[in-house]
């Protein structure tokens, strides 16, 4: 574990995660899946996933209170067939492509901005690496994870099923760009798939939201140039 610096207002400690935390991620992992109780919102992954990533796969990033993991995030570089997104998002082979690949806060902490947190220092970790091009899954219907990733600059891009047949939003950031270029616009329930799909099929991308007043959640689609 090597910390990188302190953290705002009272998030803890930033740290890079090594081999020898692990157990600590993994336990992490287990706790917050098991709070939400729901594997078609967060996808279960084995320890072995988190044994290749810190064994050189990728890095982990987190936050560290009272000297124990309370939140890590997954930047993953070596990405199998399976979760190569470049063909739905239009890139070539050559594209620099890296994913946000799962991150998790300890049920105690939820609430208190470390999502955001993980997105913005794994969005830091992937230019320094010399990535351009991020992207991350997201199901529909988790709402602690989308909005926090259109709001740091990622835009929907296309929604498949993976994972066992569940919905993912594809959300993808183009990191040497200010954004698409934006063209027309349509407002759509998150739970009008159908739509979406239509929308996304003729050239738009979800790039903002909404709550709506029966407390459901709207993507604003616009078109990408």
């Amino acid at each position: 574990m090597i910390e990188i610096k302190d953290a705002p207002g009272t998030k803890g400690r930033q740290v890079r995660l090594s081999v020898s935390d692990l157990d600590a991620v993994y336990r992490l992992h287990l706790a917050a899946t098991g709070a939400v109780g729901r594997p078609e919102l967060i996808k279960p992954e084995s320890r072995d996933f988190f044994e290749r990533i810190l064994g050189g796969g990728g890095s982990i990033v987190g936050f560290v209170s009272d000297d124990a993991l309370i939140a890590y995030g997954v930047l993953q570089f070596d990405l199998p067939p399976a979760e190569d997104a470049r063909p739905l998002l239009g890139l070539g082979a050559g594209d620099r492509l890296a994913k946000l690949a799962g991150a998790s806060v300890l049920p105690e902490a939820w609430g208190g901005g470390l999502h955001d947190e993980l997105i913005h220092l794994r969005v830091d970790e992937a230019r320094r690496a010399g990535i351009r091009h991020l992207y991350a899954t997201s199901a529909p219907g988790n709402l602690r994870s989308w909005p926090n990733l259109v709001d740091a600059g990622f835009a929907v891009r296309a929604i498949v099923e993976k994972y066992g047949g569940h919905l993912r939003y594809i959300l993808h950031r183009d990191l040497e760009t200010a954004g698409p270029q934006e063209t027309g616009g349509a407002w759509c329930p998150v739970e009008d798939i159908g739509r979406q799909r239509a929308l996304i099929a003729a050239g738009s991308a979800g790039m903002r939201w909404r709550r709506r007043a029966d407390g459901g959640r709207d993507l604003f689609y616009r078109g990408v140039a």
